[in-house]
């Protein structure tokens, strides 16, 4: 079954009832001055709750071109399970990391495959996982643009990756059904007025699971 990811989450109540729908990770913002960051508060609430509940989502730190002592400052404080670097940390930065991670790759219009795939082989040969997102010049991700699915496709013939990107409970069910993504991150998609909707989470998440792959 397709594994789910629900992003961006700021408050407590949202990851209480993602995690009662037992989705297999949730993600919380730790980039600066973007829309969906999650106050300190906030997090060590999330991160009291994880403690608390069995069987809990994995919680996914999210970071973009940040310090790695500040990112290992925050893995450990939050008792993180998952660092995913979403700027344009290179190769010695990755081996610098020791710590899980997963590293987005956002798919531009003049896609070359060859390096993306190099990408990929590299995160997968250090232990990392990859998330592939949408590429739209001043976003980290959480765009709310529509992938490339053809592009998408050809990478997840290959490899185990999260999708993201456009992802929500409207088109959901055929993009699975015609791409079989290992995972889908969905963020946006989720959203109502730029706020998470317990109804939208639901509902994606009832449709991801309704595909028998």
């Amino acid at each position: 079954m397709t594994k789910i990811k629900i992003c961006g989450l700021k408050l407590k109540n949202d990851f209480e009832f993602v995690a009662s729908l037992n989705v297999d990770y949730a993600g919380i913002i730790f980039v600066e001055n973007v829309k969906r960051q999650i106050s300190t508060t906030e997090a060590e609430k999330i991160s009291d709750t994880m403690n608390k509940i069995s069987n809990p989502p994995k919680l996914v730190g999210l970071f973009a071109d940040q310090k790695l002592e500040y990112i290992k400052k925050i893995y450990h404080r939050y008792g993180l399970d998952y660092v995913q670097l979403c700027g344009s940390e290179n190769e010695e930065f990755l081996n610098e990391l020791d710590i899980p991670f997963i590293k987005q790759i956002k798919l531009k219009n003049d896609i070359n495959f060859k390096q993306i795939f190099n990408q990929i082989e590299f995160v997968k040969s250090i232990g990392g996982l990859v998330s592939i997102d949408t590429y739209k010049e001043g976003h980290y991700g959480g765009s709310g643009e529509l992938i490339n699915l053809s592009d998408a496709k050809k990478i997840i013939n290959k490899y185990k990756v999260f999708l993201s990107g456009g992802l929500n409970s409207d088109n959901i069910t055929n993009i699975i059904e015609t791409i079989n993504p290992w995972a889908v991150d969905v963020s946006s998609g989720v959203e109502l007025n730029n706020k998470k909707n317990m109804s939208k989470i639901e509902k994606f998440v009832n449709n991801v699971r309704s595909v028998k792959n």
